[in-house]
């Protein structure tokens, strides 16, 4: 169809016109608008069909197009936009009609028709599906330059710090998620629905410290249900079985509360094995760690005589032996490691003499850890002597 011709159809279709003076006939100028909207649609459909006709025939009769229906031109803001922030969701299979009136039905563009419009002239703008920050009241063209950006994707991203307890993991999500902390506590009551089963019925130990990113919008059960799946996939990569998670979880869980250097977590881990052997001469764990978890009072690695006395607190390893009913925190990569490779040594005590650094005294015999423990105290009082000390080991 050449030029003149579309623009044939586009002209009233009745012979007769109107001069000055003449009564108006039956068929007027709305009746010839009415028919030239008609033909125009189905010039419109047919081209439509055709590859690139649609984006050919707007680009060539968009003016005479909207000369005919008589239109307003299109509404469009200007600039990046403003405050308040905007939550643009692009669905799997929007096309670009629907992403037009989503945006112009949160108040981010003026109008459907500034931003489709654009739509219509470059077929090879695609919208990935996700969640995007956008602003309100911006140009269509900014818009959609904005949709087209990854980074504005709306996403929840929280670290969860290895030696953090359940609680203090949920904490986080919420304060880094939409996702209310009454919704992340529900989805933790039950942990057989993550597909383990653990005896102290909590999923204490079984969160994996790191760093997580979602997709806006995400489940707190799909949100913890991949934490669970990071564990299990470090302990089946490490060749642990199943039956045998939960000791090492409550062994790396200790050793996450009791070291700082990295050395230090192969050093704890021997000692809790040598503890844990047939015939050691100590036969208790006795770690504060385990006590202070049971207290609640998680700030501080310091007992006194009634907590470590007390026999109601079952993770009390100064009273009963062997590891306590579960971990007692969320051991990262690095404590798990050590859990399952013990430095080799005959170490049965340790004492931590500079609580800022975690530099630690290991020693063999109950006479050798006390003179550890009176050297420790000087060593924190006394910067000259603090060489004696990291020179011992």
């Amino acid at each position: 169809m050449t030029d003149d011709e579309f623009e044939a159809l586009l002209r009233p279709q009745n012979d007769q016109t109107l001069t000055s003076g003449s009564e108006p006939q039956h068929d007027d100028r709305s009746a010839h608008r009415r028919a030239s909207i008609g033909v125009l649609i189905t010039v419109f459909v047919l081209l439509g069909g055709l590859v690139g006709g649609g984006v050919w025939a707007w680009g060539q009769y968009g003016e005479v197009v909207q000369d005919l229906f008589g239109t307003a031109e299109i509404a469009d803001f200007e600039g990046p936009g403003t405050e308040p922030e905007v939550l643009i969701t692009v669905e799997p299979g929007d096309i670009g009609e629907v992403v037009a009136r989503k945006l112009a039905a949160e108040g981010v563009t003026a109008s459907f028709e500034s931003v489709y419009n654009i739509l219509l002239l470059d077929s090879s703008i695609v919208f990935q599906p996700g969640t995007y920050r956008l602003l309100s009241e911006m140009s269509a063209a900014q818009a959609i330059d904005a949709l087209r950006d990854n980074a504005n994707r709306a996403e929840y991203r929280f670290v969860i710090i290895e030696g953090t307890r359940v609680s203090d993991a949920l904490l986080r999500i919420a304060d880094n998620t939409s996702i209310p902390l009454a919704d992340l506590e529900a989805a933790v009551e039950d942990p057989t629905r993550y597909g383990i089963d653990p005896p102290t019925g909590t999923l204490e130990g079984y969160l994996a410290p790191a760093t997580y990113t979602f997709e806006w919008g995400t489940s707190a059960e799909t949100v913890i249900q991949a934490l669970v799946d990071t564990t299990t996939r470090r302990l089946e990569s490490a060749g642990v079985a199943p039956e045998d998670w939960h000791e090492v979880l409550t062994i790396a869980s200790i050793i996450e509360r009791e070291a700082k250097i990295e050395d230090d977590f192969y050093k704890v881990s021997r000692v809790i094995a040598n503890r844990l052997a047939p015939g050691s001469p100590v036969t208790l764990l006795q770690m504060d760690s385990t006590i202070t978890y049971w207290e609640q009072t998680y700030d501080t690695v310091w007992t006194n005589d009634a907590e470590r006395a007390n026999d109601d607190n079952p993770y009390n390893t100064y009273r009963f032996p062997g590891l306590p009913p579960g971990p007692i925190a969320l051991p990262g990569q690095l404590a798990l490691d050590a859990a399952l490779n013990p430095a080799e040594g005959p170490w049965l005590y340790f004492v931590t003499w500079n609580m800022a650094t975690g530099e630690t005294l290991f020693s063999t015999t109950f006479a050798e850890h006390e003179r550890f423990i009176a050297l420790g105290k000087e060593c924190r009082d006394n910067e000259d002597k603090r060489d004696q000390c990291r020179n011992i080991q």
